[in-house]
């Protein structure tokens, strides 16, 4: 009798360790809002070498955009399906953001970054019936279950093609801007984001460059600033890639990205 007790105790034990342990196997790339853990990134590049998952970056709503890989040396969001605008960033839709926890100051520079097909990520859609198809950078605020960020994306605005679009959102309330058409003819640019000491942001862009001795940066619409109001940002915020369309005109098409560099 005693020995049947004792097995049933040791029974209960391993059966209680093992949902702990089930319990607890949170992934702790897909946030959901609590993201004190997380650690600070000061200095770091990455461009994507070999293929498979992105490595130790922090990301919010895998479930969006389950298909972002490195592949063939660069970041491949391979966006298949836009399914009641699951990947959307605009008003309080938030699609998939894979970032770095930074502070502020910062400079987070993106290169040889937007939009391609299926086949050929550095070939861009032609932008046929006027789709809203993006890849750019977004800065969030770290409460990543609230709509409040910025971002600057490049690709298809509507009637608008081969563009880069600056958006603020607010606490729900996106205001959006662009550049002009054919600005990027591409459909890739190079896209620099520098968070300042008073933790505003300034947006910059440029024609891809390989060589970072020799960048040219443009002030995003002359004046380095996004339309509307900025959240506001406490000394600690997200930055890094999305991908993202507006209904189903232009899917399916790949975000892509040789590399990004922050200091």
């Amino acid at each position: 009798m005693k020995k049947i007790a004792q097995l049933f105790t040791l029974s209960f034990l391993f059966l209680f360790l093992a949902f702990c342990s089930e319990d607890s196997d949170t992934n702790p790339s897909d946030d959901s809002g609590d993201n004190s853990d997380d650690e600070v990134t000061s200095e770091f590049s990455d461009n994507f070498e070999g293929d498979g998952e992105l490595i130790d970056y922090v990301t919010n709503n895998a479930s969006a955009l389950p298909d972002v890989t490195r592949k063939n040396g660069r970041y491949h969001a391979n966006l298949t399906s836009n399914e009641n605008n699951i990947t959307l960033h605009f008003h309080e839709d938030q699609g998939r953001l894979d970032a770095k926890k930074l502070k502020f100051p910062f400079e987070f520079i993106a290169r040889n970054i937007g939009i391609g097909t299926q086949d050929d990520s550095q070939t861009a859609p032609t932008g046929d019936n006027n789709p809203y198809n993006f890849c750019g950078v977004q800065v969030h605020v770290l409460d990543l279950t609230a709509p409040s960020s910025s971002h600057v994306v490049i690709g298809h605005r509507g009637s608008t093609r081969f563009t880069i679009e600056g958006k603020n959102t607010n606490e729900g309330s996106s205001s959006v801007n662009d550049i002009g058409a054919n600005t990027v003819p591409d459909g890739r640019a190079d896209i620099r984001i520098v968070g300042n000491e008073d933790r505003s942001i300034t947006v910059y862009w440029q024609v891809p460059n390989t060589s970072s001795n020799s960048d040219n940066w443009t002030l995003y619409n002359g004046t380095g600033e996004l339309p509307g109001e900025a959240p506001t940002y406490d000394d600690e915020v997200y930055v890094g890639l999305i991908t993202y369309a507006f209904e189903l005109t232009g899917v399916p098409f790949v975000g892509t990205c040789d590399g990004i560099e922050i200091k």
